[in-house]
């Protein structure tokens, strides 16, 4: 993964891009507990139906009830705290209409560098650390912000699958500063502008997901990666 972020290509990146459904798919059958939504369903809202409903809002903002969903996507994605949703939703409306229209205005002007503030802002509400608070601000403002995934954050500070993260602010502006060099350097081999810190992300963690799980579903890559590791058998 350390290999895929520092030299996978271009063309490598759009490759595992076109696959992140299968990587969804892959992760949603890991899901112990599959009461309610599915995460299918769950995260083809959360990048494609969320990000257009905030930005037809004057000011761009979330409702406490996208929230709570976000949150729950989050959580299907990753480790079941329940406690989380619940938190979330003891925010009232208007706190988060009013937090999170805060955040994103701060987001879209905040300078290089400075990517914490509008983090730091929405962390204000309950039962949302610093992780949650990236994934609302790599939907919506997609150009400055990437999720901090698990699997990504190990890829971009060049972790071990083993080693505990922190979920801190300053870990998640080491993953950012990580997924950023990533977009530079594909921006650069292409001469455009068409990477962005969120479509690095997913690429991220579709790569990840599937090399774990379905190695066979991985699309063949450059020499400058290495090939995917084959799934044990147990």
């Amino acid at each position: 993964m350390a290999a895929f972020i520092k030299k996978g290509s271009a063309e490598d990146f759009e490759s595992v891009l076109k696959v992140y459904g299968k990587a969804v798919a892959a992760k949603a059958k890991q899901r112990k507990k599959k009461e309610g939504e599915s995460l299918e369903a769950m995260d083809k809202w959360m990048q494609e139906e969320l990000p257009s409903s905030v930005a037809s809002r004057s000011p761009p903002h979330l409702t406490q009830s996208e929230l709570v969903r976000l949150v729950k996507w989050k959580l299907a994605r990753g480790k079941f705290r329940p406690r989380l949703v619940e938190f979330a939703a003891s925010n009232e409306e208007e706190l988060v209409k009013k937090v999170t229209g805060e955040s994103l205005k701060v987001a879209e002007k905040c300078k290089k560098g400075k990517e914490e503030e509008a983090l730091k802002i929405l962390v204000k509400l309950k039962g949302i650390g610093p992780a949650t608070a990236s994934a609302i601000l790599a939907v919506c403002c997609p150009k400055r912000y990437c999720f901090h995934a698990d699997e990504v954050a190990r890829a971009a500070l060049g972790l071990t699958p083993s080693t505990s993260l922190r979920y801190t602010l300053d870990e998640y502006m080491g993953v950012l500063e990580g997924v950023c060099a990533c977009v530079s350097r594909l921006n650069a081999e292409t001469s455009g502008d068409e990477w962005t810190p969120h479509r690095v992300e997913l690429a991220l963690w579709s790569y990840c997901v599937l090399e774990e799980n379905s190695p066979d579903l991985l699309p063949s890559i450059s020499s400058t990666s290495p090939p995917p590791l084959k799934k044990r058998k147990n």
